[in-house]
C-alpha cells in the first residue's frame, strides 16, 4: 500500500478523534465546572524516508488531547455554599472513599450535620494544612482568601492552590488528580474567591460546534482521497501486469 494511503488515513483518524473530543465538550457545556479538552496534532515523518534530505510523507495524528484551563462564566446564585474561583488555583478535596486528596475548580458545597464542609458529591473540602473544614454554628461568611468567618472571626481557610497544569490528570467529577509532589504545589496569591458564586463551563457551544463541522468535512474529504488512492493504484497493478 502506497505511503499516500497511509498519510491519508492517519488525517481521517485524527480528525475523528477530534469530533470525539469536541463530542465530550459538547455534552458537558452545561457541567459546571467542567474544562474542554483540545485535540493537538503532531506529523510524523516516513520513518523510510527520514533521512533523506527532501521527500518524506507526514502522518498526521493527535498527540493528546489538552485541557484548556481558561476560566468558565462566574453565576451569582446567592447560596452561601457555593464558592468559585477568580482567577488560577484549585480547591482541595479529599475522598472519603480512598483517602486521596484531588483538586477541583467546583465549588458547590454543603455541610454534614456535624458542621463538616464538604462537596455535594461528598469529598471533604480542606485547609491548607490538608485538614477537614469544620463550619461555625449559625451564619458564616467566605471573604476573598477563602478565610471562614464565624460570630467570633476567622475559624478556618480554604485551601487554594496553583498547580502545574501540566501534570493535571482529569478524574471525573469535576476532580484532578496530581502526577506530582502535592507538598510543593504553591498557593495561589493572586486570585479571589467569590462566596454565592458558581463557575460555569468553559465550553462556547458556537465554537465547539463550527469546529465539529470543519472537522467531519476534514474526514470526509480524507474518505474521497482515500477512494481516490485505492482506485489509483488499482489501476497501476492492472497495467503493471499486463
Amino acid at each position: 500500500m502506497s505511503s499516500g494511503i497511509y498519510a491519508t488515513l492517519s488525517g481521517a483518524v485524527a480528525r475523528m478523534q477530534t469530533v470525539d473530543v469536541v463530542t465530550n465538550n459538547l455534552s458537558n457545556a452545561n457541567t459546571l465546572g467542567y474544562k474542554k479538552d483540545r485535540v493537538q496534532f503532531s506529523a510524523v515523518l516516513d520513518s523510510a524516508k527520514q533521512n533523506q534530505q527532501a521527500g518524506g510523507v507526514n502522518y498526521s495524528y493527535v498527540e493528546v488531547a489538552k485541557t484548556d484551563y481558561s476560566q468558565g462564566v462566574l453565576i451569582d446564585t446567592r447560596n452561601e455554599y457555593d464558592v468559585a474561583i477568580n482567577g488560577n488555583g484549585f480547591f482541595k478535596v479529599r475522598n472519603p472513599d480512598d483517602g486521596e486528596i484531588y483538586f477541583t475548580r467546583l465549588g458547590a458545597l454543603d455541610r454534614e450535620p456535624d458542621g463538616t464542609l464538604i462537596t455535594r458529591t461528598g469529598e471533604f473540602v480542606l485547609s491548607p494544612a490538608n485538614e477537614t473544614i469544620v463550619l461555625p454554628e449559625g451564619d458564616f461568611v467566605i471573604d476573598e482568601r477563602g478565610r471562614i468567618l464565624g460570630n467570633e472571626g476567622v475559624v478556618d481557610e480554604l485551601a487554594l492552590v496553583d498547580p502545574d497544569p501540566d501534570l493535571l490528570i482529569k478524574q471525573g467529577n469535576g476532580r484532578y488528580s496530581y502526577d506530582g509532589d502535592m507538598r510543593v504545589v504553591p498557593n495561589s496569591t493572586d486570585s479571589q474567591v467569590m462566596q454565592g458564586h458558581l463557575e460555569q463551563s468553559n465550553v462556547k457551544a458556537i465554537e465547539e460546534t463550527t469546529l465539529m463541522m470543519t472537522s467531519l468535512r476534514a474526514f470526509e474529504n480524507y474518505q474521497k482521497a482515500m477512494k481516490n488512492y485505492f482506485t489509483l493504484e488499482s489501476k497501476v497493478n492492472e497495467i503493471g501486469s499486463l
